[in-house]
């Protein structure tokens, strides 16, 4: 009989080096060998919320997530029971529950303080702030990650400084200020390749490429664009290689490819639905409503209607911003379309 504890040492071995898709199923055959083992079935559990949540299952995310909280709390781990309430928040987060997630964290971090865990207050104020960047509070948002490096930089943690870099890279990009954007997603890209974490090096590619779309290198965004894509593949994550060909596509759409543009928009929309990523659903049906008001006003108008409803039901601050932009520039004159979106 396979030995259960062994298993589960290899999929954490191919969690560490990003081989998420794989690592699963070894989750899943440890747990059912676990027997009355309530702390592996604790950390099998917790681990599967990780692995679902780096390749954008979020709603097995958050049911691993959930058993590994009762677990925890049955078992009398306070941290771990800490731990699972904040990946359930970047669950919840992830499919545009903010209300929830910033309820979830600032609650974590009362409970981190309390227990003097140094690591979780810094790594929830750094999911913290990506919430509060998504309800559009930038300058609580940039407060939150520099808080956060600042932290992880304390504990040597280069890791946590390069998931902060990215975030302030995101937030930097979407205040408008591309080249700071740049710098940080530039940072944090080297912290990753020394670590060789493939997520980071994709997540930061990505930034990159994003980063030089909204300064008009589009073509040379193209280039990042691909490299996130190559590497994202290698981990199977839906929804970020999902937000790559909206990014892609945005820049494709700039540069008159809008054929191009509309096929990338239609695959991140299928990945969106597959994973129930609303947010990003809402950039997919602004983008094509910008191809579709070309042809037909009031088809594009619709869209960003209908975007512009359902980002403010979700308390999307930044995502509301554009619908009503979209809008505005319709109402001016169809030459104003399209906007590149941040």
């Amino acid at each position: 009989m396979p030995n259960k504890y062994t298993i589960f040492d290899r999929a954490e071995k191919k969690r560490g080096l990003s081989k998420f898709l794989e690592a699963i199923p070894l989750y899943i055959e440890a747990m059912r060998l676990s027997g009355d083992d309530r702390e592996l079935k604790m950390s099998c559990s917790f681990a599967l919320g990780d692995t679902y949540r780096m390749v954008g299952d979020f709603t097995k995310s958050a049911k691993s997530y959930r058993a590994a909280h009762r677990y925890a709390v049955a078992f009398g781990d306070g941290t771990m029971a800490t731990d699972a309430m904040v990946g359930l928040g970047l669950s919840l987060r992830a499919t545009g529950s903010l209300k929830e997630a910033l309820k979830i964290f600032n609650n974590s971090l009362k409970s981190y303080k309390a227990l003097d865990d140094r690591a979780g207050v810094a790594f929830t104020m750094w999911a913290r702030a990506g919430a509060l960047r998504l309800k559009g509070d930038l300058k609580a948002a940039m407060e939150g990650f520099k808080e956060a490096k600042t932290l992880f930089t304390r504990m040597r943690d280069s890791g946590g400084v390069g998931y902060c870099l990215t975030g302030l890279g995101g937030a930097s990009r979407v205040s408008g200020d591309h080249k700071a954007s740049n710098k940080y997603y530039t940072q944090a890209n080297a912290l990753f390749s020394d670590e060789r974490d493939i997520f980071g090096i994709a997540y930061s590619y990505c930034g990159i490429a994003n980063s030089m779309r909204m300064t008009g290198d589009f073509k040379g965004s193209l280039k990042f664009f691909k490299k996130a894509k190559d590497n994202y593949k290698k981990i199977g994550d839906k929804v970020s290689y999902a937000y790559t060909l909206w990014g892609e596509g945005t820049a494709l759409q700039i540069l008159g490819r809008d054929k191009e543009a509309l096929k990338d928009f239609k695959e991140a929309a299928l990945l969106f639905k597959e994973t129930r990523d609303r947010r990003g659903l809402i950039y997919c049906a602004l983008s094509t409503g910008e191809l579709d008001f070309v042809k037909d006003r009031k088809k594009g108008v619709r869209a960003f209607k209908s975007s512009l409803k359902k980002a403010v039901s979700l308390g999307l601050g930044v995502e509301s911003r554009y619908a009503r932009e979209l809008l505005a520039a319709a109402e001016k004159s169809p030459d104003s379309i399209p906007l590149n979106l941040a």
